[in-house]
């Protein structure tokens, strides 16, 4: 047996948030190699400080940030969510104990911190984890954080550690303003979305009530009205029993699909396509062959009823000549093993080859309807001056 697994739909929230973590981690990834050496750099400054906050430094501020590259797109989110929490807190806590866990009085040649330059890959990325009000705390703080660490650590340059603290602040804020931005936006997009597929499903839902009804009036109108009127004649004819048992098996019917059984007898088909071609047109007309009592899935009645109507809506628009009356029928055969439904008219047809695939509204729109219906199929043939007939059906065996 073959399982076809249904690909994971991700929301546009996620994908943003997924595609910032990568380019983030990839960010610090760089950073941590263009800033290793040199008097700023880590592994000039790890034997400056105790040994256990060396290495806790380096976890938080470049290793936690950069193995966001590798996992952005494999971990779940709530996954990364916690560990861009954890980082950034302890990227705050390592600046608030740098100086008590400094083995030296002042770093050598009077440098900086170097994780002070790292600050603002926290700030974006928890603005992206989070879209609360409180991340902004994130990037005020580090304006004097920056600037105290940097002033007890380099040896008391007030102007240089403003200057710095002022850095943080302002690049800081622009990005935690851009990835709060990027993640409302997509979170805008998916709440668009989300109305988008209710008004959609409202619209179906809609329709499909309406076609249930169309199949309620044509049951009225061809069973029961017919049951009830011939019922009151004298004699009254020998078929009514009959007649009255096939009108309490239509209503049975209904009754079942509304309670979420799928299936109908083919007589209900025979009503829905009656219904469907009386709406469009009462010059329409039907007539129905019914040799089997198997039931026929409410799917397939519903495919067979649109592309009926497809076809009969484009003939009413574009077979007609002015001054000249057309005359549409529609045959319907239900048979073990194929539902076939016939549409026909003597208008002015035309010829398919002459006729754009793009511009082809009529073989588009009916043989998408039956290729997405599994067993159904179509047939459009046409000649200019001859009319033109839509042959739609079902077979029960090649939808297995």
């Amino acid at each position: 047996m073959t399982t076809i697994e249904t690909p994971v739909v991700r929301s546009a929230l996620e994908r943003m948030q997924r595609t910032t973590y990568f380019a983030t981690g990839l960010a610090a990834a760089l950073f941590a190699v263009l800033f290793a050496g040199g008097a700023n750099g880590f592994l000039v400054q790890m034997d400056q400080l105790r040994a256990p906050f060396g290495a806790f430094t380096v976890l938080v501020g470049v290793l936690i940030p950069a193995s966001l590259a590798l996992l952005a797109f494999a971990a779940s989110i709530r996954v990364l969510r916690w560990m861009v929490t954890v980082a950034a807190a302890g990227f705050v806590l390592s600046q608030v104990l740098w100086v008590p866990m400094m083995t030296v009085d002042v770093l050598d040649d009077g440098a900086a911190p170097w994780l002070q330059g790292f600050g603002a890959l926290h700030a974006t990325l928890l603005a992206v984890a989070w879209r609360r009000r409180w991340v902004w705390a994130y990037p005020v703080a580090q304006g004097p954080l920056v600037a105290v660490v940097e002033y007890l650590a380099a040896g008391g340059d007030l102007e240089q550690s403003l200057l710095d603290g002022m850095g943080a602040l302002v690049t800081s804020l622009i990005l935690t303003g851009a990835g709060a931005a990027v993640v409302a936006a997509a979170a805008k997009q998916d709440r668009e979305a989300a109305r988008a597929r209710a008004e959609a499903a409202r619209e179906a839902s809609q329709r499909t009530g309406e076609r249930e009804q169309a199949r309620i009036n044509a049951l009225v109108h061809d069973e029961i009205m017919s049951v009830l009127i011939a019922g009151v004649r004298s004699p009254t004819p020998a078929a009514v029993p009959e007649r009255a048992q096939r009108a309490l098996g239509s209503i049975d019917a209904i009754r079942q699909a509304r309670s979420g059984e799928t299936e109908y007898p083919p007589e209900q088909l025979v009503a829905a396509l009656r219904a469907t071609a009386n709406d469009i047109g009462e010059d329409i007309l039907v007539s129905a062959t019914v040799t089997t009592a198997e039931k026929i899935p409410a799917s397939v009645v519903t495919a067979l009823a649109e592309a009926t109507g497809e076809a009969l809506r484009n003939s009413v628009i574009h077979a007609g000549d002015p001054g000249k009356a057309v005359k549409r029928t529609v045959t319907v055969a239900v048979a073990d093993g194929e539902v076939r439904v016939t549409v026909r008219d003597d208008g002015r047809g035309f010829a398919p080859r002459s006729v754009s695939s793009r511009r082809l509204g009529l073989q588009v729109s009916i043989r998408g309807r039956m290729e997405a219906l599994a067993g159904g199929g179509s047939r459009i043939a046409s000649t200019p001056g001859h009319g033109t007939t839509v042959e739609l059906w079902w077979r029960p065996e090649a939808a297995r």
